[in-house]
């Protein structure tokens, strides 16, 4: 750049070279502008005192950055290999390292932590990472790899990271064995009263124990037995649930007796348990004795 003198011959025109240096950046297109400097015999055009000359650049521009990103294969079973596809885009122009985070989630014996994974210029590789099948039943898991941020590449905004779920193969262990039935037994006692009045019976447990126990009670006929008491005429047909608190072996009820006018012999019926709660029933049946007053 700067003045330089053209000598102009009578023929009237004259050319002038300016010369451009070739280089290997790529760079924006420019130009060569000659501008006529005012001088001694003549003047200068005023409408065509300068001209340019554009310079096209002709080296091609840089690699663009490539973008990182992973995806994960289909589920695996424990002690199968989980796959990943990690691409760059656009492809390297040569092969890339790529450093990605390994993390777990489950106890499948996978190892966590950084890897590096070399993207050749095809633009993808493959990562497998190990799990350990056991014989353990535990719920299922998943790894999950992602892509750390690098030297000569960006990561993905949306695809930065993938997950591959881990499926447990194991049987589920066996159900407890059901709690062996109460040791503590309920029993009912034979019992005598009065016609017109009540006969009280006992029902005891065989030791005391320290949770509640429930056993239910009715009166019932007892035709095997003579002479036998019928009820609604000799005896109300009753029934009841007796309720021992932690700590008690003793409960009574009692079954109400009709009166009659009538000497008879000494008649029958029957109370028994049933559906014992925190108990068996050893003694589930007793006999009552109805007296007669006339």
């Amino acid at each position: 750049t700067g003045t330089r003198t053209v000598t102009i011959p009578t023929t009237g025109s004259a050319t002038l070279s300016v010369s451009t240096s070739g280089d290997s950046t790529d760079e924006p297109h420019g130009s060569v502008t000659v501008t006529v400097a005012s001088g001694t015999g003549y003047t200068v055009s005023s409408t065509n005192g300068s001209a340019s000359v554009t310079v096209s650049d002709d080296d091609d521009p840089p690699p663009a950055t490539p973008v990182v990103s992973i995806t994960g294969g289909n589920g695996v079973t424990e002690g199968s290999a989980a796959s990943f596809t990690v691409t760059a885009s656009p492809r390297p122009s040569s092969p890339l390292s790529v450093d990605v985070s390994v993390a777990a989630q489950g106890s499948f014996g996978v190892t966590t932590g950084t890897r590096t994974v070399t993207i050749p210029t095809s633009g993808s590789a493959t990562l497998s990472v190990s799990t350990s099948g056991d014989s353990t039943d535990e719920p299922n898991g998943s790894v999950t790899v992602a892509v750390s941020s690098g030297t000569g590449y960006s990561v993905s905004q949306t695809n930065g990271s993938a997950s591959v779920t881990v499926s447990d193969d194991d049987d589920p262990p066996p159900p407890p064995p059901p709690p062996p039935p109460p040791s503590v037994t309920v029993s009912i006692g034979d019992a005598s009263g009065e016609e017109g009045l009540w006969v009280t019976f006992k029902v005891t447990l065989s030791e005391a124990v320290d949770h509640q126990v429930k056993v239910r009670w009715e009166s019932d006929h007892a035709y095997d037995l003579d002479p036998y008491a019928i009820a609604g005429q000799e005896f109300w047909y009753m029934d009841g649930t007796l309720t021992f608190a932690p700590g008690e072996t003793e409960k009574t009820a009692s079954v109400y007796l009709n009166d009659d006018s009538n000497a008879e012999a000494d008649e029958q019926f029957r109370v028994r348990l049933s559906s014992p709660e925190g108990a068996t029933v050893a003694e589930g049946e007793a006999i009552m004795t109805i007296t007669d007053n006339d």
